[in-house]
């Protein structure tokens, strides 16, 4: 069986936190994807996507030509989350298999995420297919529930484990708490 799968695509984004009141906080972005590219025929067409629902994940995007992938992720935490963060070590990579409905083929779509500090807030005009509808700092059990995809749950929950692990962040009090879903 021919599967016709490409790597061709990149990605980079960040899972942020900050620390407020003894309590760590997990940036989540709400988004919406403004048009959609379908092709009839021999033309290409773009049209509103009205099915297209909101949905929450974390800030993340393609790779600009010649950017490193800690450079993208802190660009899109910059663009999307509207937070300039620093990084603390990379959390792990994820394939997405992805129909193609222009070149009418399937390709592997690789996205590696960075454990990011919160440092401060940004003016940076997000420029994107997608909407940013709404930019949310909520308790781990919170942004657990609002991410749209498993596999952003399960890296959530990877960020929260390094995190009390880690003797820098040993004294919050939201550890205390269970994070098992």
């Amino acid at each position: 069986m021919k599967t016709d799968l490409l790597y061709d695509e990149r990605s980079a984004g960040g899972i942020v936190f900050r620390i407020e009141n003894k309590k760590i906080l997990w940036l989540i972005v709400k988004i919406k994807s403004k048009r959609s590219i379908v092709r009839v025929g021999t033309s290409i067409r773009r049209k509103p996507n009205s099915s297209n629902k909101a949905k929450y994940k974390f800030p993340k995007g393609h790779l600009n030509k010649n950017e490193f992938l800690k450079q993208a992720a802190l660009r899109e935490v910059e663009e999307e989350g509207g937070v300039k963060a620093e990084i603390i070590e990379k959390l792990g990579s994820r394939n997405y298999i992805i129909w193609d409905s222009i070149k009418r083929k399937k390709f592997t779509k690789k996205v590696t995420f960075f454990l990011m500090k919160y440092l401060s807030f940004s003016n940076t005009k997000h420029q994107d297919a997608e909407v940013v509808l709404a930019r949310e700092w909520l308790p781990y059990q919170e942004a657990h529930k609002k991410l749209a995809y498993d596999s952003e749950k399960s890296l959530l929950k990877k960020a929260q484990d390094r995190l009390k692990k880690n003797e820098k962040y040993q004294n919050t009090t939201d550890f205390c708490s269970n994070t098992s879903i």
